[in-house]
């Protein structure tokens, strides 16, 4: 007899500090206070509704932030990859403007720097360029330069 009692009081208790009352109230600074007592006279007790967890709600909603960080992931790498490869494509195109610039300025060199320009004729001999035709070819060369080297 004394055990049930024990449990009874015991289950009391427990039932007691479960459904425990919460005091609200503010302070003479303005600061809202909690606690599990009244500690001033005006001090409000607050209502707190609280519900069985639903299980199955919870893993659902866990399953789909998984999805969703999962997604999120596929995201991040895929954009880091297409940067690789965005870089990687950078890299080749500042490289072939490099080339082309070197070979630009030693075009204009040899412009500059030959006696007289000629393109060749078909039976091998060569026909001179006028002084026109070389300031042509001169400044397309200069352009050129312009273009690849900035």
């Amino acid at each position: 007899m004394m055990n049930k009692l024990a449990i009874i009081l015991l289950g009391l208790s427990v039932s007691i500090g479960a459904n425990a009352a919460v005091w609200m109230w503010t302070d003479a600074e303005g600061e809202v206070n909690y606690s599990d007592y009244p500690e001033v006279a005006h001090a409000v007790l607050v209502e707190i509704e609280s519900s069985p967890t639903d299980r199955a709600a919870v893993a659902a909603q866990r399953r789909e932030t998984i999805a969703l960080e999962r997604e999120r992931q596929k995201g991040d790498r895929l954009r880091r990859e297409s940067d690789a490869e965005d870089g990687a494509q950078q890299k080749q195109d500042r490289e072939m403007a490099e080339k082309n610039c070197e070979r630009s300025k030693e075009i204009y060199d040899t412009y500059y720097n030959a006696p007289r320009l000629y393109k060749p004729t078909a039976d091998g001999g060569r026909e001179f360029l006028s002084s026109e035709e070389t300031d042509a070819l001169r400044a397309k060369a200069k352009a050129s330069i312009d273009e690849w080297c900035g």
